[in-house]
């Protein structure tokens, strides 16, 4: 049986992609995504989501 090593194809044909590249990528996006939420419109539409969520919550039960 062949062993893995870091260079193999997983299952859906794509290489694996190194943790240092998802931390580098959250770390590039998160102070986009602060600032969104504490612009005006970030708060409107977070608070329209959380209302939107909790209707849902409401019908489903």
């Amino acid at each position: 049986m062949k062993e893995k090593n870091d260079h193999d194809i997983n299952d859906v044909g794509f290489g694996e992609i190194p943790e240092f590249v998802y931390e580098s990528l959250a770390r590039s996006l998160l102070p986009v995504i602060q600032k969104y939420y504490e612009s005006d419109e970030g708060k409107r539409a977070f608070a329209e989501w959380k209302k939107q969520k909790e209707t849902a919550e409401k019908n489903s039960t």
